[in-house]
């Protein structure tokens, strides 16, 4: 189901992740799920998880729900916008 970039930003976080692939246009969007199972597998809260090819973010989203610090590493500036967004956009009432 295609949904509007509007539509989406009002979704609660948990949801967003199944409509990720229709909004996020990184060839090679990681789900959300999967990426937070793998942070709470080796993490504990207040740990910090480098990425060392962030992408649109998914591994700074997930860390932020998470409660991990994180540090992303992205050459492309296009997908530094796109996970900015996507990192800042999570409201603190979430966390």
């Amino acid at each position: 189901m295609n949904i509007s970039q509007e539509q989406y930003n009002k979704l609660p976080a948990e949801y967003k992740e199944y409509f990720e692939p229709l909004t996020n246009r990184h060839p090679t969007v990681k789900s959300l799920a999967v990426i937070s199972w793998l942070i709470r597998l080796v993490s504990k809260k207040g740990d910090t998880v480098l990425d060392p090819f962030m992408g649109s973010g998914t591994t700074g989203v997930a860390c932020k729900l998470l409660k991990r610090n994180f540090i992303g590493i992205e050459l492309s500036e296009e997908y530094v916008k796109i996970a900015e967004a996507r990192i800042n956009g999570i409201p603190n009432t979430l966390l």
